[in-house]
């Protein structure tokens, strides 16, 4: 909660304290869960090496966990691979992910992870590909358009289904990955989408997540009514304070 309001600080200390806890009860795979959520904040921070290393404890931690679990850690590392450019590790993940997700489970599944599917790995796995086209110009489209597949479940999430924050989180990610491949018209109708989740959502880093969207769809208003419509509706979003 503290990591989706913005308060990095916060959220850093809770996580230490999650991960005393988990080791505390001699729970691996709820440690691994931690450590690939502190990779993740690293990533979304841009502190590549920070992530790396905090993605390789999370593996380590997960090696008998159950295959979902691995699977996540897997999905959640990638974004790590993600933001320092490594296309070879990024999609090694990604085999990982699929593998594990299809292995037949030798242990019950926690009940924390529960949530673990194809499509929330998917989802993940297409943000992760959106922050490497902004790494590895040279395999922009085929990566945005990789990423367009694998985020549409999660960004189309039915609005009486539970996991909203994730759908509009990964819907944000989805309208940035159609502006980035040069489709307005369906950056446009996945923004409003994504737009139509937050009375169901309260998420400081999402927001901060559409004023993002904001910035790069203004320089089309000039040749686009779609886009200025969808740019006056973002603009009533309130701006957050920076993270701490």
């Amino acid at each position: 909660m503290a990591f989706d309001a913005n308060e990095d600080g916060l959220a850093q200390r809770w996580y230490l304290t999650a991960l005393r806890a988990a080791h505390a009860a001699r729970d691996p795979g709820l440690a691994a869960s931690i450590l690939a959520l502190m990779s993740n904040q690293a990533a979304d921070r841009g502190h590549a090496l920070d992530a790396l290393q905090l993605a390789s404890a999370a593996q380590e931690s997960a090696a008998k966990t159950p295959p979902a679990v691995r699977s996540l850690v897997a999905a959640r590392s990638g974004l790590a691979h993600a933001v320092a450019g490594d296309l070879t590790s990024f999609f090694h993940k990604r085999e990982n992910t699929l593998a594990l997700l299809d292995t037949t489970p030798d242990a019950p599944l926690p009940p924390w992870a529960s949530y673990i599917d194809r499509v929330e790995l998917d989802a993940i796995t297409g943000r992760g590909l959106v922050v490497l086209a902004e790494q590895v110009p040279i395999q922009r489209p085929a990566l945005l358009r990789q990423a367009g597949r694998l985020l549409h479940a999660r960004a189309h999430t039915s609005p009486t289904d539970l996991p909203q924050r994730s759908a509009l989180r990964h819907g944000a990610w989805l309208s940035l990955a159609h502006h980035a491949a040069g489709d307005l018209d369906l950056a446009v109708s996945t923004a409003r989408l994504a737009l139509g989740r937050l009375p169901a959502v309260s998420s400081v880093r999402s927001v901060a997540l559409l004023h993002r969207l904001h910035d790069e769809l203004a320089p089309a208003a000039p040749r686009s009514p779609a886009v200025r419509d969808i740019l006056r509706e973002l603009r009533e979003l309130p701006r957050t304070s920076p993270a701490r």
